[in-house]
């Protein structure tokens, strides 16, 4: 099944890519083209543009996007009234990304808020044994683990993990 993820925020968020290093091709410049075929082929394929990556983890990053009509029962789980769809891989540079994102947008004294559900269970219990706070300012991801000042980033993309009910908030 599919697992959803969400943002809320007390304020409007940027929406978009964040952290994909992404580059637009001509497939024919892919596929080695020679200058003999057909210009029309060749004008067709110059036409379709791909997306290439340099590397793997160029791959991986988030998507914030406004949230989907038919999915606005999912805002009964948030104390913060503008919610997002979040697309994150499981991959530790996402889940990096999420928080970079996260930093970057929070602001002093607020707090955004995560959850992730599978498809369709939008209305059915959070799971409060998987709720977790995450403080920017002190740096503590739960209660009793200390991050590290300079490696919080790098330390949330190794540890954390979005979780089927589970909800966060990043407080700073």
């Amino acid at each position: 099944m599919t697992v959803h993820h969400y943002i809320a925020s007390a304020y409007e968020l940027p929406t978009g890519s964040f952290g994909i290093k992404e580059t637009m091709v001509p497939l024919s410049e892919i596929l080695g083209q020679n200058k003999k075929k057909k210009s029309e082929t060749k004008q067709s394929l110059n036409d379709h543009m791909i997306k290439v990556y340099e590397t793997e983890e160029d791959s991986y990053g988030i998507g914030i996007k406004k949230l989907e009509p038919g999915y606005s029962n999912i805002l009964n789980k948030f104390t913060n009234p503008f919610v997002y769809g979040l697309l994150c891989d499981e991959h530790p540079k996402a889940i990096r990304e999420l928080f970079k994102y996260i930093d970057q947008n929070l602001i002093e004294y607020g707090k955004i808020e995560l959850y992730s559900c599978l498809d369709g269970d939008e209305n059915k219990e959070k799971d409060s044994t998987l709720d977790t706070i995450i403080n920017l300012k002190t740096l503590y991801l739960g209660r009793n683990f200390k991050l590290d000042k300079k490696e919080y980033i790098n330390q949330l993309g190794d540890m954390f993990r979005l979780e089927d009910k589970k909800f966060v908030i990043v407080i700073k």
